[in-house]
């Protein structure tokens, strides 16, 4: 009958509108919840039978609550360190418990008040516990085995509990060095590695060379710098020490010295080139024996990852010293010295100590720890930068750089400014200083990243969502990456206790992200997210919701009154 379908409805009406009424004060009650999502009163038909042309049947109406889960909520400053909020899609990680075994559940949340436990994990108000990805002192994420990953190929399983603890005293190892040094243009270039004359009782000026044993006029002999091509140098009658000196300069790439110091005079030849090695051969006879050359063939004076400089056997023009530090915080000082090998061309090692505690002398002989070559422009500016292999040493780290403290290996990248720059190691010539003396060498800076090792000082999240600590000795180290997890379909989430969601079938699976990639939100230190429930609209909304409760018992009461008029026709 169409009068009770009508009182059934009316029910229906009023179960509805007092259903929205719960929904309008569970908004209301968590206005200043942080993260709350409110939820909207949706209403839909309810049919029991098709209306036809001469009958309808009432049915009533279904109540649809609506959670308006992807709806931005405003964003808060506060003074906490570990507060965060996400701007943009997404949810923070979180678990029940801070010690989560492999089958416990994940929650998800926007509720980002984290603030340490006793134990210094990370939690918010309503005790759950917030997780991301471990990371290295870079920046990169880890997996749980300590790989590096990324967050399209990590897993739930990779995430960690945010423990503030976890590093309570650090040690940062020096990965970088920069230099900035003004070399002298005027410099005297090295030379290659002479061989010298041995026979006695010559005098540079008077004695002719053919009256010596085993030389005689016509006599020659040739010299080869490196691999080009031997020249030859023939004795001519009369010929003196410093006439024959002044025949090999003459040659290409060769430079003879007599040394008059001492009773006999001796004859010295090298290359030009510090790098290249020399060769004399007799071609006409033996005149070489005659003035006791011994060593027909010499090695090249400067030569990259020889370590020349390190073994005392040439001697630097300068040195940068520099102060660096290995994974234990320990100190080390390493020197980065320069010798000019010709226009234009330095060649460097860095070296240090050997001694106990300081460079293993087996990974390092005489302390050798890196070797090469610079080239300068005709402005000054830096040209080349390369190692012992003629490999551009830009941005090229050293490697296995080996302790004997125990400490871990060092990788250290050498600066020494930009290509086609004055903007680090230059060239020019030599300057004067405000009081008139002369300056050969200025060193500009010389900076390393390394510290001592220190204790924890404070903590705090970034704008890139990594919890960074900070440390007694300066260093700022990240060693977490929060995790936001993403939705096809967020509004499908399941509500539960604190603030939180469970995934549903109708949400789709969760994706992890790093904050601000492939359409994650980013995350805002410092800050909290408001509940997005618009308290004004609350208020029109119950006023609606009052009016029609209020008119659904006037259909109750009415289908009584019509009712009631039924029964008094049987009276």
């Amino acid at each position: 009958m169409s009068l009770f379908g009508a009182m059934i409805s009316g029910v229906s009406g009023l179960n509805a509108q007092s259903q929205n009424l719960g929904v309008i004060s569970d908004n209301i009650a968590n206005l200043n919840t942080v993260g709350y999502k409110s939820t909207v009163g949706r209403f839909s038909t309810l049919v029991t039978q098709a209306a036809t042309n001469t009958n309808y049947t009432p049915g009533g109406v279904q109540f649809h609550p609506t959670a308006m889960i992807s709806k931005q909520g405003l964003l808060q400053a506060t003074s906490s360190t570990t507060a965060a909020a996400i701007s943009g899609d997404g949810f923070f990680v979180v678990r029940d418990t801070s010690n989560p075994g492999d089958d416990s559940e994940l929650f998800f949340t926007r509720a980002g008040d984290f603030k340490p436990d006793d134990d210094g994990y990370l939690k918010n108000t309503a005790g759950y516990y917030v997780q991301g990805w471990a990371t290295d002192r870079n920046g990169n994420l880890l997996d749980k085995t300590g790989a590096v990953t990324s967050s399209n190929s990590s897993a739930a399983g990779d995430l960690q509990i945010l423990d503030i603890n976890s590093i309570l005293t650090a040690a940062a190892s020096t990965t970088r060095i920069e230099f900035g040094a003004t070399l002298n243009l005027e410099e005297t270039a090295l030379t290659g590695t002479p061989t010298t004359s041995s026979t006695a009782g010559i005098d540079a000026s008077t004695t002719d060379l053919t009256t010596l044993a085993g030389i005689t006029a016509g006599d020659s002999f040739d010299i080869t710098v490196g691999t080009g091509a031997p020249q030859t140098i023939t004795i001519a009658a009369g010929e003196t020490l410093n006439s024959l000196a002044a025949k090999i300069t003459a040659l290409t790439g060769v430079t003879a010295t007599v040394d008059t110091t001492s009773t006999n005079h001796t004859l010295s030849i090298s290359s030009t080139d510090p790098e290249a090695t020399l060769t004399l051969a007799n071609n006409n006879n033996t005149p070489l024996t005659g003035l006791g050359f011994g060593t027909l063939t010499t090695t090249a004076a400067f030569t990259p990852g020889a370590g020349n400089i390190a073994s005392g056997a040439i001697t630097a023009n300068n040195s940068l010293p520099v102060t660096v530090y290995d994974s234990l915080g320990a100190a080390h000082k390493l020197n980065l010295q320069v010798v000019k090998l010709g226009q234009n061309k330095w060649g460097y090692e860095l070296t240090g100590s050997t001694a106990a505690g300081q460079l293993d002398a087996t990974t390092h002989p005489n302390g050798l720890v890196a070797s090469g070559t610079m080239t300068f422009n005709g402005d000054g500016g830096l040209k080349t930068f390369t190692d012992e292999n003629g490999i551009s040493r830009v941005d090229q780290p050293v490697t296995g750089i080996t302790w004997s403290n125990g400490a871990e290996p060092s990788s250290i990248t050498l600066d020494a400014g930009t290509i086609g720059k004055t903007d680090g190691i230059k060239q020019f010539a030599a300057g004067t200083d405000a009081n008139g003396n002369l300056i050969e060498y200025t060193t500009d800076f010389i900076n390393q990243d390394g510290a001592q090792a220190g204790t924890m000082v404070n903590y705090g999240f970034t704008e890139d969502g990594f919890l960074q600590i900070q440390f007694a000795n300066g260093v700022k180290r990240p060693v977490y990456k929060l995790a936001v997890a993403t939705f096809e379909a967020p509004d499908s989430l399941e509500n539960h206790t604190g603030n939180v969601y469970r995934q549903t079938r109708e949400s789709g699976d969760y994706l992890l992200r790093e904050p601000g990639t492939n359409g994650a939100g980013k995350v805002v230190a410092s800050a909290l997210e408001s509940s997005n429930v618009d308290l004004a609209e609350e208020f029109t909304n119950m006023i609606i919701t009052q009016r029609a409760y209020s008119a659904n018992t006037k259909t109750i009461t009415t289908t009584d009154d019509m009712l009631d008029e039924l029964i008094r026709v049987k009276r």
